[in-house]
């Protein structure tokens, strides 16, 4: 009986569905109609064969020209050709995106022939044996073949031929499109992957008539696939996956809603989407990361401090290779701290001092991501509250371990200061306290000490080095040892990328955990391999993310020469990118450049047509109530240009308006995919708007008026690629100087943007410099009211040849203890 019912309720929804079948088949049949009258709208197989395939030539063919020019690196090729170094090297590296896109471009080099030699550097010729050009032109296939896509989506919405040539063509003829897709970027790849999941989804629900087909299966695995491999190439990709998740969730309340389907038949078609859409995606982007650490098997050089030890000491060739330490600590152990927070850093000291002016002249305290065993290496001694004492750990003494709940105090060993906080504000976070070193020779006292709290243990747990992270606990002050990743001092008076270490009192802050990451505790004999103590394949994986995470938020807005600009700036083609310049003669200055700007006239036309698209729904909404004797192939051809729109500004604002909300810096690259659908829009709209003129030409030769109008588009599209193609590919002449050639085409286009690359307001162009900070009160060094204690200054020439030979010392200042009870 059960059998019967389901097949019965089968037999009832494939009845259904070609109810619905007809149903559509008569609004094409409309559709048709009206096309007919306007003579364009039957569409030959042929014609729309030849349309695309002369679209993808064209894209191919252009997308080829001027790739040796200029012969540098040029913007972001620095960094993405840095990786390919080290996948063809097999070398670990940090960055802020998953690693499809980069082995991509690695194996794209690698079949060039490019060996991985060459460094990769700002402003660099590339040298004869680099071929650059071949890595550029395959690159270039990929940007290509957004032409078709674009012709392939914009006829899926709205099965108008005109409409999905215009929108194509205004992407094959578009300057930034065109000079971003033939580098050695992510962009083309993104994009290419991106444009594809969106056809999928497309696809997929053109198909929602034949729920179980073959088709039917086939699209939605194939739209799964490319999600997973838009999210493995940049993150940004998740607007992609949120724009395909509310199609298929309007889809399933529509099915839901829908009176003629039984309300179960939404469970099934929810959990094959569930399923498909998770597991396939899953699967690609799990498998990008499982390839990259097959690939990356080395460690870099200078590259722990960027990650966690564990993370770290699981790769081959660093200086954990064939190191052993013990796995506890004792107390007069020299060790190394490192902050379990990726791109935070070792704690570190020298002998420079804070500027007075900034805040109490002590010991510099920092946080750097490049080892040097001379400026992170502490002693670590414990301090008995009761006795008012210090065991240094010096001598033939019985070993005593270090745990958890023990208040210690910590001496650089190479300058013989202790870690110290107090009262004063921190040089650049002013909300919390400094921390700094303080006392010649592990001379100490209460403002020296920290209570030592490994995390997720009980009081009495000893440390284990890698294993443990801990925190530690200013005894008097009450805040905890803090590294920012995300502040980094003035270069002018702290060593380039030194970052900011403090003590704030709010326990849920970031960079509060730390760990030993290098352990030398001699009485306790011979240790484990550190080797041992580094996490496996899942473990990296893990490790990874974090990395990723917490890199991406470090990138924060910074004044740099690049101009970053926020995304109000981006439909109105406020400013744009310069990606680089060479000068190719000295006498006369004159230099080959290439910026990142988009077509003028396509960018301010796609901006009329997004204001447009609102427009056009009220008046829909208008004339349906106030004139109801309307044709009705008008009425439903503007609905049908509506649900286009609709679904086109779903993508536009799914792919733009999520970046309001981001801190990070922004670039206009950041734009091209919502770029990519305000030309389809574009080509909809205008299709559209030909159409309507035409259908109000009272004489004879309609089709013939229509067809000018659609070629009259095209050509103006085409014309301002020819006038802007310098754009496209390079420019030659005097980068911020006004270009004979380019200026007088840009005069009409321009209305106050930010554009000195061509001459455009120079008076307003700055260079951004950091602020020099050289005042330096002598007369507060030593200064009794500052604090409590004494601060100890030390001539700003002091070397380390100068230092004084360490030995442990006692704690002094023990007048100013005091119980817990009195605090």
């Amino acid at each position: 009986m059960e059998r019967e019912q389901m097949e019965g309720d089968e037999e009832g929804e494939r009845s259904e569905e070609l109810k619905e079948d007809k149903e559509a088949a008569s609004t094409t049949t409309i559709e048709q109609t009206e096309g007919e009258e306007m003579g364009v709208g039957e569409v030959c197989g042929r014609a729309w064969w030849g349309c695309l395939l002369l679209l993808t030539l064209l894209a191919v063919s252009t997308r080829q020209m001027s790739l040796e020019q200029p012969p540098g690196t040029l913007w972001d090729e620095v960094h993405f050709g840095t990786f390919t170094n080290h996948y063809l090297n097999h070398s670990l590296y940090h960055d802020v995106h998953p690693p499809l896109g980069k082995m991509a471009v690695a194996g794209l080099a690698w079949l060039a022939g490019y060996d991985g030699a060459f460094e990769f550097k700002v402003g660099t010729l590339y040298p004869e044996g680099v071929n650059f050009v071949a890595m550029r032109s395959m690159m270039a296939l990929f940007g290509a073949s957004l032409v078709p896509l674009t012709f392939l989506i914009v006829w899926e919405v709205s099965s108008c031929l005109p409409a999905a040539c215009l929108a194509a063509l205004c992407v094959l003829c578009d300057t930034f499109m065109h000079r971003l897709n033939t580098l050695l970027l992510l962009d083309p790849l993104l994009l290419s992957a991106l444009l594809a999941s969106v056809f999928g989804s497309f696809k997929f629900h053109a198909h929602r008539h034949r729920a179980w087909s073959r088709a039917w299966w086939g699209w939605m695995t194939y739209t799964a696939f490319c999600l997973g491999v838009v999210v493995s190439i940049k993150y940004v990709g998740v607007f992609t996956v949120g724009v395909v998740g509310v199609q298929t969730a309007y889809h399933l309340v529509s099915l839901a809603f829908n009176p003629r389907r039984p309300l179960w038949v939404v469970l099934p078609h929810t959990a094959v989407r569930a399923v498909v859409f998770v597991s396939v995606s899953s699967v690609v982007y799990l498998s990008s990361f499982l390839l990259h650490f097959l690939l990356l098997t080395k460690a870099s050089v200078n590259g722990g401090g960027l990650c966690h030890t564990e993370f770290y000491a699981s790769f081959e060739g660093n200086e954990y290779e064939k190191a052993t330490f013990p796995e506890h600590v004792h107390y007069g152990a020299n060790i190394t701290i490192q902050n379990s927070r990726p791109l935070c850093g070792y704690l570190e000291s020298w002998y420079d001092l804070f500027p007075a002016s900034v805040t109490a002249p002590c010991q510099q305290v920092t946080s750097a991501t490049v080892r040097d065993d001379e400026l992170l290496m502490w002693t670590i001694k414990k301090v008995n509250l009761t006795e008012g004492s210090v065991l240094d750990g010096a001598g033939d003494g019985e070993a005593v371990l270090v745990r958890s709940g023990d208040h210690v105090m910590l001496t650089h060993a190479a300058t013989g200061r202790s870690l110290r906080s107090h009262g004063h504000r921190a040089p650049v976070t002013r909300r919390q306290l400094q921390v700094c070193g303080y006392g010649d020779d592990g001379v100490g006292g209460p403002f020296e000490t920290w209570q030592l709290l490994v995390v997720g243990a009980p009081v009495g747990t000893p440390l284990s080095a890698v294993r443990h992270s801990f925190l530690l606990r200013h005894y008097k002050m009450e805040c905890y040892l803090r590294a920012n990743e995300m502040v980094k001092l003035p270069e002018e008076w702290a060593f380039n990328g030194a970052k900011e270490v403090t003590c704030t009192r709010n326990k849920d802050e970031t960079g509060l955990h730390w760990h030993v990451n290098w352990n030398n505790s001699p009485k306790l004999g011979v240790g484990v391999p550190v080797r041992s103590l580094g996490v496996g394949l899942w473990g990296k994986i893990v490790h990874q993310h974090f990395n990723m995470f917490i890199g991406n938020a470090v990138l924060v807005e910074t004044k740099d020469e690049e101009r970053h600009a926020r995304p109000w700036m981006w439909p109105i083609l406020w400013q744009m990118q310069t990606l680089g310049s060479y000068v190719v003669n000295e006498t006369s200055g004159e230099e080959h450049f290439a910026v990142g700007m988009t077509n003028p006239f396509i960018t301010y036309l796609n901006l009329l047509c997004l204001a447009a698209t609102p427009l056009l729904a009220l008046t829909h909404a208008f004339y349906s109530k106030r004139r109801p004797g309307q044709c009705p192939a008008a009425v439903e051809d503007r609905r049908g240009v509506l649900a286009a729109c609709g679904w086109l500004g779903l993508c536009w604002a799914g792919h733009y308006l999520p970046f309001f909300f981001m801190s990070r810096v922004l670039y206009y690259h950041h734009y091209c995919p919502s770029y990519l659908f305000s030309c389809m829009i574009t080509g909809v709209i205008i299709s559209w708007a030909c159409r309507s003129v035409t259908r109000r030409w009272q004489y004879k030769g309609r089709e013939k008026v229509h067809l000018f109008l659609l070629t009259a588009c095209g050509a103006s599209v085409v014309a301002s690629y020819v006038a802007f193609f310098p754009i496209a590919t390079y420019i030659k002449g005097v980068q911020f100087e006004e270009n004979p050639r380019l200026n007088p085409y840009l005069d009409y286009l321009y209305a106050g943007q930010l554009w000195p690359e061509f001459g455009y307001r120079m008076d307003e162009y700055v260079s951004f410099t950091s602020t020099v900070i050289g005042s330096w009160n002598q007369s507060n060094f030593a200064n009794t009211d500052l604090n409590a204690t004494l601060y100890f200054s030390t001539p700003l020439n002091y070397t380390v040849e100068d230092r004084p030979a360490i030995s442990p010392v006692p704690a002094s200042s023990y007048d100013l203890w005091a119980s817990r009870a009195t605090l």
